[in-house]
Order: structure tokens, then sequence, then C-alpha cells
């Protein structure tokens, strides 16, 4: 058994309030995950450099604002955002809240 990481923060919040289109959801995860927006971010590439990675430090939670105005408008984005979040708590043990309300 390797090193054991640290947490990085207890919690990361992801703010989808002002979400027009896809790419913001995409980067919005990387920017809460510190992942470098030099790159096509693809749900693939999320998946693989968060979830599927052992050596990236994971909050205990992600809490995430705004996903109801992002389900009507990018339904498709905001299931393939549910879909990750549900990989990186398999994966890591990493909790998700939603925020309805501020």
């Amino acid at each position: 058994m390797g090193a054991q990481k640290q947490m990085s923060d207890a919690q990361k919040t992801i703010d989808l309030t002002y979400a027009k289109n896809a790419l913001f959801i995409r980067q919005s995860v990387a920017v809460a995950f510190g992942v470098p927006l030099d790159r096509e971010l693809t749900w693939d590439f999320l998946q693989d450099k968060l979830c599927n990675s052992t050596d990236v430090a994971m909050p205990d939670c992600v809490l995430i604002r705004g996903m109801p105005s992002t389900a009507g408008e990018l339904a498709d984005e905001s299931r393939m955002l549910r879909g990750f979040l549900r990989a990186l708590g398999a994966a890591h043990g990493v909790k998700v809240r939603f925020a309805l309300h501020d």
C-alpha cells in the first residue's frame, strides 16, 4: 500500500448557477479539482484524470450549486455531470450535495 494522500479540502463547491453551455460546466469541474484547462475537456478525460487516478487528493464532499437551472437547458450535459459525480463517489468515497437555494 502506497503513501496515503491528504484530502485537499473538506468540501469543494462547483457553482453552475450561470452555466449557459456544456463547456462552462466541464471547465467548472476542472477548475474545482485543479485540472489545467490546456486541453479539450471531455467527460471521458475528466473521469480518467479524477476518478481513475489514485494520485489526486480528493475532498470529502462536493457541493453543486445551480444544478436545477442547468438541468432544463442542458439536460444531456447535466446527465453526464451526474454520471461523473457517481463515478467520483464510487472511486474515492466523495459525497455529493446539491444546493437548491442559497
